[in-house]
């Protein structure tokens, strides 16, 4: 098993044979796609990856992606960390037809060559974990009570009449042609 900070670049080919494991860190600031949706790229993401063969001999990647974000807090507008956390399994496939062959339930990433860049195999995974909208965790927001600070409008409600229906008749004349025959 290898542990501290990942390499940028694996031959994924090589660590399917030997059933390699990989954990360690790679920096935020790798995730070019992933930190365009943060308030900054400090920090690192904690991987732990297990290679081997899955499906009809193809690579298998397993494992889990966890880390802390800095996110706007869409409360407070003040930065907010958030955990992320994400599973992957992932087949590593060398053509679109294999990728499109895969079942509806695996997840397949094309690889042509032997090297890849190991944030080209996770940083979809992170995006995917994120939540829609940044918040500071329960009690650490500056705005308390996002519900009790607007007044809720209180609507009359007067009673029911009897509405016109214009059509009404209608049901009467199709009833009546329906019997006749």
């Amino acid at each position: 098993m290898f542990k501290g900070p990942l390499p940028i670049r694996i031959n994924h080919r090589r660590l399917v044979s030997d059933n390699a494991k990989l954990e360690g860190t790679i920096p935020l600031e790798r995730f070019e796609r992933l930190i365009e949706l943060l308030d900054n790229s400090a920090g690192d993401v904690h991987a732990r990856l297990e290679f081997r063969r899955g499906y009809k001999r193809r690579g298998l990647v397993v494992g889990n992606l966890e880390a802390s974000v800095s996110m706007i807090c869409q409360n407070c507008m003040q930065p907010a960390t958030v955990e992320v956390s994400a599973e992957v399994r992932l087949l590593i496939v060398n053509s679109e037809t294999a990728l499109a062959a895969l079942a509806e339930e695996d997840d397949g990433i094309i690889c042509l060559e032997d090297q890849v860049l190991l944030v080209d195999l996770l940083e979809d995974e992170l995006i995917l974990s994120m939540p829609m909208v940044g918040r500071h965790a329960e009690g650490e927001c500056a705005v308390k009570d996002v519900t009790a600070s607007r007044p809720v409008p209180v609507v009359p409600v007067s009673p029911t009449k009897e509405t016109y229906r214009p059509f009404a008749g209608l049901a009467d004349l199709t009833e009546g042609l329906f019997k006749k025959h």
